[in-house]
């Protein structure tokens, strides 16, 4: 039984998110910070999720929503 579900979580593929750093979006913003989820399996990483947090706001936002006038990058 063991085997089947490790079996299953391998096949499972996860998606992540890849925006240039050129692009306006809130994953490029100094003050989102992005939520993450313990990998399911036998192996233990962190995953990201497509959420996160605006320190600014203090409200949940999603990593790709148009950013406010406050978006700053580093540099």
């Amino acid at each position: 039984m063991a085997a089947k579900v490790e079996n299953f979580c391998m096949r499972k593929q996860s998606k992540q998110i890849s925006v240039n750093a050129s692009e306006r979006a809130c994953i490029n913003c100094i003050w989102y910070e992005q939520y993450w989820r313990k990998n399911r399996g036998n192996v233990a990483t962190w995953v990201p999720t497509s959420t996160g947090h605006c320190i600014l706001h203090d409200s949940e936002r999603g990593a790709l929503r148009q950013p406010c006038d406050k978006y700053e990058t580093e540099g």
